[in-house]
């Protein structure tokens, strides 16, 4: 194989090269978007996620001091009745 084989001999050749050359460049271009497309589609879902707990989180803070209290007094009223349940067992 020498270098004359690897030149193209006509205009025609050097044409069929080139377009080929460019079909293999727009084949890698579009499999290198969509792996990002994928990779920055899961970032997005990942980030949507976090900010839903984040909002969650803001949502349960701004509950009034008198929900937080209520529902502390009844767990409290609950975990009082199991004592003495236990107790008038023994």
């Amino acid at each position: 194989m020498e270098i004359n084989d690897i030149i193209p001999n006509s205009p025609s050749d050097l044409g069929a090269i080139v377009l080929w050359i460019i079909i293999i460049i727009i084949v890698i271009t579009a499999i290198v978007l969509y792996l990002r497309y994928r990779k920055m589609s899961k970032k997005v879902v990942k980030m949507q996620e976090n900010v839903n707990t984040h909002l969650n989180t803001i949502d349960q803070m701004k509950k009034s001091k008198e929900e937080r209290l209520k529902e502390l007094t009844e767990i409290k009223n609950k975990v009082d009745k199991v004592i003495e349940e236990e107790k008038n067992k023994l």
